[in-house]
């Protein structure tokens, strides 16, 4: 009788997914990941590129902020991922001539006393594709966002909504 043949080699093994990361974009999943970013930037004297997987939820205690010369892109893909600034902080403060780019995310329950997700005072450009604020509040001025004395706003495909 023949030899018996050796067992079938197992497949290989895939590599796990990776996300649509652009080049210099670092992979993120906190809100002090962000803050860390925009620290090394800062410090490497740079832009801050970030890039958030759709299935994740960043609960805000305290908004990110960017103070500086500089740009802060901020994205996900698919359908997208959520900031929660769960009724108590918004997400994102912006001055110095700091530029905002946003896509693909879920604003849900910011809250400040101004812009209940985005304030904005003395900021570059802010542009946003793809996001949704929902149930956002400011106490003053701002429910969604508020921009005092910054650069161009632009929104594409963005809805605010209670």
């Amino acid at each position: 009788s023949p030899p018996p043949s050796p067992p079938p080699s197992p497949s290989p093994l895939l590599p796990p997914s990776l996300p649509p990361l652009v080049p210099g974009e670092a992979f993120v999943r906190t809100p002090q990941d962000i803050r860390d970013e925009i620290t090394k930037a800062v410090d490497q004297g740079r832009n801050a590129s970030v890039y958030i997987p759709p299935d994740v939820r960043l609960a805000f205690s305290s908004n990110v902020e960017c103070s500086g010369a500089m740009h802060l892109s901020v994205r996900s893909s698919g359908e997208g991922a959520t900031l929660d600034g769960k009724k108590s902080s918004n997400m994102f403060y912006l001055s110095g001539g700091c530029s905002l780019y946003l896509e693909a995310l879920h604003f849900v329950d910011g809250r400040g006393e101004y812009g209940g997700a985005v304030d904005a005072l003395g900021a570059g450009d802010i542009a946003m594709r793809d996001v949704s604020f929902t149930g956002c509040e400011a106490t003053k001025n701002g429910g969604g966002m508020v921009v005092e004395n910054s650069g161009d706003v632009s929104l594409e495909r963005a809805s605010f909504s209670e």
